[in-house]
């Protein structure tokens, strides 16, 4: 029966965890609650970067109540001070008497150490609970955390013929796939495209349906050709352009003064691991790549991507910019079971699966 609670009180953190997408930065979606005698007295969730982490948000909200409850959260609780104080501290001033965890923190300060100092306390702990659900909600931090590189997602959508470019409408997939992506920019730290993208479509890069976060945009311009029009100059976030150390300084000034922040480079080809180094380095954690055919395939054969959706439109375009056949063929064969979005086919892939 107490296994049953247990799944059911860590479902309602989960939920509330994935209230935060898109507006934790580099930290984890977490989500928590304090249970007294099977019943919710209160919860709370990491909100933003810098602010209260989800335990000490529920642990205020149950107040007195939390004495001798049991608190649920997705991810084992922080040891570590950091932008805030560890919050094992607080449960155990709070007198939890037991808490029930989904996976352990796979930050190197934190794993393993939390769980640790809670049973040192005389706290009760049990790991594990709905522990695959967790790590799926967190892989991006997980990976950033312990290789200090983003988790990079892959979007490509494309005409029934394959191609990427060349549509005589602007759009080629469907409302109900293109609400999709935008829910993808809304979750991830940042999205990325190359120059051509920008001089050919002049996309906003926003989350334009729920509008909830507006991650930072970026662009491989190796000689930096990006018009002063272009709305990804749009100060409404954060700007990064990849380019030449060598191009116009003037230009590369005007920018700077604006709040456009740049990564130099020597020369105009650049490997993919430098650029998510570089990312990195700049509390990039999670990456949505959005063309265009060039960029793709780079990441592609560098196998420096971990999830692939990939949109295949009914309508044919005849001309156009062909997307490589290697991408197509590898998305389509290894989803054996793609999502049929109206008229569009989606297929989802994990590289590492």
């Amino acid at each position: 029966m107490q296994e049953h609670y247990d799944k059911m009180f860590m479902t309602r953190a989960l939920a509330l965890a994935k209230k935060a997408w898109g507006s934790t930065g580099i930290n984890p979606r977490v989500g928590a609650l304090v249970v007294k005698n099977n019943r919710l007295v209160g919860q709370g969730y990491h909100r933003k970067l810098g602010e209260a982490h989800a335990e000490i948000c529920a642990l205020a909200d149950a107040g007195h109540q939390a004495r001798a409850a049991t608190l649920y959260v997705n991810l084992e609780p922080c040891c570590c001070t950091g932008r805030t104080p560890p919050c094992v501290v607080a449960i155990d001033k709070a007198d939890i008497k037991k808490v029930v965890i989904s996976m352990n923190d796979p930050n190197p300060l934190v794993n393993g150490k939390g769980v640790e100092y809670l049973r040192a306390h005389n706290i009760a702990v049990t790991t594990n609970v709905l522990s695959d659900e967790a790590r799926k909600l967190n892989a991006w931090y997980a990976k950033y955390i312990t290789t200090k590189m983003p988790y990079v997602i892959m979007k490509i959508a494309v005409s029934q013929d394959g191609k990427i470019a060349g549509f005589r409408q602007k759009y080629v997939t469907s409302e109900p796939s293109r609400r999709l992506v935008h829910a993808l920019r809304g979750q991830l730290n940042a999205v990325l495209v190359g120059i051509n993208t920008i001089l050919l479509d002049n996309p906003y890069l926003t989350d334009r349906y729920l509008g909830k976060n507006s991650p930072t945009r970026i662009v491989i311009d190796p000689n930096l050709k990006i018009p002063d029009h272009a709305n990804f100059l749009n100060p409404d976030s954060r700007r990064i352009i990849i380019t030449n150390k060598n191009n116009d300084p003037r230009k590369i000034q005007t920018l700077t003064a604006v709040g456009v922040e740049f990564i130099l480079f020597e020369g105009t080809s650049y490997p993919v691991s430098r650029i998510l180094e570089e990312l990195s380095k700049l509390a990039i954690g999670s990456v949505l790549i959005e063309g265009g055919g060039k960029v793709f395939a780079q990441f592609f054969k560098a196998k420096m991507y971990d999830e692939l959706y990939l949109f295949r439109a009914k309508t044919k375009t005849g001309n156009g910019l062909a997307l490589t056949s290697e991408i197509l063929d590898y998305a389509q064969s290894r989803d054996k079971k793609p999502l049929n979005i109206e008229e569009d086919i989606l297929y989802h892939v994990y590289r590492n699966n």
